[in-house]
Order: C-alpha cells, then structure tokens, then sequence
C-alpha cells in the first residue's frame, strides 16, 4: 500500500502547474512549452506521459499488467494545435494502447511493432 502512495505521490510530482485553457487539465501546449521533445499521448481528454524509464516507476512496473485494448493512435504530431484524443508525439500512427491492471486510470500500457513495452501516466493538474 505505501507503494502505491509513493507511487501517486511522485506523479503529482510530475505533473505540470498552473491552470490551462483545458478546464484546468494539462494540455499539450502546457507540456511541449516546457520540453519540447516529451514524448506524450492524449487519451479522454488526458494528457499522458511516458514514465517507462523514470528510476521511481521501476518499482512498480512490474506489477502492472497489459489490460484490455482502448484504442489506436491515429494522428502522430509534435504540434500542440489540435492535439487531439489518440494523438502522440513519438508514438507512429497504428500503435495500440491498452488498459492496465492497476487499479486506477492512470497509466495506459503499450507495445511497439519491435515488441517494447512502454508505459504512460497520466499527468496531473498542479
């Protein structure tokens, strides 16, 4: 259980600050101004980030498990105009997102053409 609260704890400390013009969501634009090379997704109006490679997530990645499939992205862009649902920045057109076992909504799983498992969590509101 403190796991899991370290675990949210630090996506809090992930996510961005300051109010959007998204309802007070993180946006695309919010991210890409900060970085512009972060690699990012937009799924129900959420944006994702990747955190595969984040030293503190790898304490818990193993636990999480490939769920049921959500969808495909289908528009690959480094453009905060129109960055919309299933957009990413680094993730090709095609790429199949999937649900995860962890019992909250908010990391998305995915697997590249190559068979690499990457993982995303959704950014909070600061």
């Amino acid at each position: 259980m403190k796991r899991f609260t370290v675990f949210f704890m630090l996506m809090a400390v992930l996510s961005l600050a300051g109010c959007s013009a998204d309802g007070e969501r993180v946006t695309a634009r919010d991210v890409l101004k900060q970085n512009e090379d972060a690699d990012i997704l937009k799924y129900e109006g959420f944006i994702y980030s990747n955190a595969t490679d984040l030293e503190w997530f790898q304490e818990v990645k193993d636990r999480i498990q490939k769920g049921e499939e959500i969808g495909k992205i289908k528009k690959a862009t480094t453009s905060s105009l129109f960055f919309s649902n299933f957009s990413a920045t680094k993730l090709p057109k095609g790429t199949v997102l999937y649900d995860t076992n962890d019992g909250y909504t908010g990391t998305i799983y995915v697997e590249t053409e190559d068979g690499e498992v990457l993982y995303y969590i959704q950014l909070l509101e600061g």
